[in-house]
């Protein structure tokens, strides 16, 4: 069974909620964990993983550990992995299929001996088993596998030019993830944002990353790498297929069969990949009311109802990152409607509203003629 590694940063509320569902998903999955914490929520974090954690035959913490650079600080942890594999847990995923599922996948993904394997972005991930079939894959039933070389490196340019070979939502074998990681671990990082920001506008995605990876081509020998984010993110870990350095083995891919994995409020270029698009975001039905609904700009609107007649309010905007889940108020103003919302049911009548989250969908049922007031709030509106 792989080991489960941690090292992110949680600044804020909504982080911090999002790690105490997305943890406690994992809570006696894996019996190695290497755990470090940054930024204000670090202390709460700490505090929660032990009573996840706690049945871990190895749980260690590294708080200690500089902040300043997130690859020579994973580095250091790997130093203390036992496992032939790690699992590189980050907050803003969730579990969206089955626990055995997961068990399975990460089971299997030692028994075939796996180097590498995405276990989020099922639909943005820009490989799937329907796309393998050049590279002459093993089916097996979690996930299809493909021995990765030089060879067919160049052949998934073709097939899949904006391809990943590392991400930070993978399951690593522990020699491919020292690979990654050595390869970006120069002596000198420089990020810097100007240029970044400049060389993404005249050469936009991926174009900018290949012309950064041959700066780099020629840098490298120095000692010098030039970073696309800064030091302190994990995002440096994340390479496009013509960004890989390979030693003379093969390594073995693995790509998901069915969905295990989605981010909360990214679609990451595929509609509805998100937990917000899917409905299952927030993870309360209850609308908190707190600063940011009361800033949000609405439409607001009148709908005449017959009886018997369905109004259904189901919305999110087309937009591929949606940070703030939209949300509606239904004021009734003459008659009475039931709102059906998931597995709740809501009566409102004359003078009375709730608020609904639009992406849950909420379907209006008039009981006899009604006139309701809907107020929709949504980010995407500023």
């Amino acid at each position: 069974m792989p080991a489960l590694l941690i090292n992110i940063k949680i600044e804020d509320e909504i982080k911090f909620k999002l790690f105490k569902v997305t943890l406690g998903d994992l809570r006696g999955l894996f019996n190695e964990c290497h755990v470090k914490f940054r930024g204000a929520y670090s202390n709460k974090c700490v505090e929660f993983s032990k009573q996840i954690l706690d049945k871990s035959e190895t749980l260690t913490f590294y708080q200690d550990l500089q902040e300043k650079d997130w690859v020579a600080a994973t580095l250091n942890m790997l130093g203390n992995v036992k496992s032939r594999s790690l699992f590189l847990y980050f907050e803003d995923h969730r579990l969206v299929s089955t626990r055995a599922h997961l068990e399975n996948v990460l089971i299997d993904f030692d028994k075939y001996n796996l180097d590498y394997l995405c276990y989020s972005w099922f639909q943005a991930s820009c490989l799937g088993i329907e796309n393998l079939l050049p590279l002459n894959p093993e089916r097996e039933t979690t996930f299809h596998v493909i021995n990765y070389t030089k060879t067919q490196n160049a052949l998934i340019g073709k097939i899949s030019p904006k391809y990943c070979v590392s991400s930070l939502v993978g399951v690593y074998s522990l020699d491919y993830f020292k690979l990654l990681l050595s390869t970006s671990n120069a002596k000198r990082k420089i990020y810097a944002k100007v240029f970044i920001t400049v060389l993404s506008r005249l050469f936009p995605h991926p174009r900018c990353r290949k012309l950064l990876y041959y700066i780099n081509q020629y840098f490298s020998p120095l000692g010098i790498i030039l970073c696309v984010w800064p030091p302190a993110s994990p995002f440096n870990l994340e390479h496009i297929w013509f960004e890989t350095v390979f030693c003379e083995r093969p390594w073995r891919f693995g790509i998901l069969s069915n969905e295990l994995f989605a981010n909360y409020d990214d679609d990451n270029g595929a509609y509805k990949e998100s937990l917000i698009k899917k409905g299952l975001y927030p993870f309360q039905t209850q609308v908190e009311q707190n600063e940011y609904l009361k800033h949000m700009p609405q439409i607001k609107f009148r709908v005449h109802l017959k009886d018997g007649e369905l109004y259904d309010c189901t919305y999110f905007s087309r937009n591929g990152r949606i940070r703030k889940p939209p949300v509606v108020y239904i004021l009734v103003k003459t008659g009475k409607v039931i709102v059906a919302y998931q597995s709740l049911k809501a009566t409102l009548e004359n003078g009375t509203g709730e608020y609904f989250y639009t992406n849950k969908k909420p379907i209006v049922r008039s009981l006899g003629d009604s006139i309701i007031t809907l107020s929709v709030f949504d980010e995407g509106f500023l």
